[in-house]
């Protein structure tokens, strides 16, 4: 349907089909009702934020339209807000952007958020039209997290007649943090068996003790 309508009419002689007065026109607007709901151009959406991201850290900003007229009255006021996602999430009312509202979320506690965000119209008036969408929101890793040994004392034996370059045995360390960041080297320190051992890391993220000197035991 179109926004409006121009007529043009004119008073003629019935008899002699002659114009009585010069053409005029008519235009008929049509007068918008609130009969669409706000829709989003695209979703469900999806976003990334780094972990423990302070407050207000800018996430992404989903947008909604709607087809009625803006002209008049309320009928195409969009305002957002968030029916699930609190307390970790905000969106701006006005411009849909979403931020992060809580501080220190940690990945390694929770990943993923499901946040669904509500675009109403007649500015979010009693009566008003809604439309909703998803946003799945996953916190990215940082490289907060220490690797961290099983046990604090690892006890391992080998032969003395056991060659140079002999596996002595093998130990592990875990790490919350994922991808690069969580890849583990291993080092032996400085002290009593730096002169007797070597560790090496393999494909599996162990440390493999191997003997460098022969002659001794552990």
């Amino acid at each position: 349907m179109k926004p409006f309508y121009t007529l043009r009419a004119q008073a003629v002689d019935l008899h002699t089909g002659r114009p009585l007065e010069p053409e005029s026109e008519f235009i008929i607007k049509v007068q918008d009702i609130n009969d669409n709901e706000p829709r989003f151009l695209e979703g469900p959406y999806s976003a990334s934020v780094p972990e423990m991201s302070p407050v207000g850290t800018y996430v992404m900003q989903v947008t909604a339209t709607d087809a009625d007229d803006p002209t008049y009255g309320n009928s195409a006021r969009v305002v957002y807000s968030i029916l699930h996602g609190q307390p970790y999430f905000s969106v701006d009312s006005k411009t849909g952007v979403i931020r992060t509202a809580l501080p220190n979320m940690d990945r390694e506690v929770k990943e993923l958020y499901q946040v669904l965000i509500q675009a109403k119209d007649m500015g979010g008036q009693l009566g008003g039209l809604a439309g909703t969408t998803t946003v799945n929101i996953t916190l990215s890793d940082l490289n907060d997290n220490p690797p961290r040994f099983s046990k604090s004392i690892f006890h391992l034996r080998v032969p003395e007649s056991s060659p140079v370059g002999s596996a002595v045995g093998r130990i592990k360390a875990h790490d919350l943090d994922i991808g690069k960041n969580a890849e583990v080297e291993y080092n032996i320190l400085p002290g009593d068996g730096g002169h007797m051992f070597d560790i090496v890391t393999n494909e599996h993220q162990e440390g493999i003790v191997i003997l460098k000197k022969v002659g001794t035991h552990v």
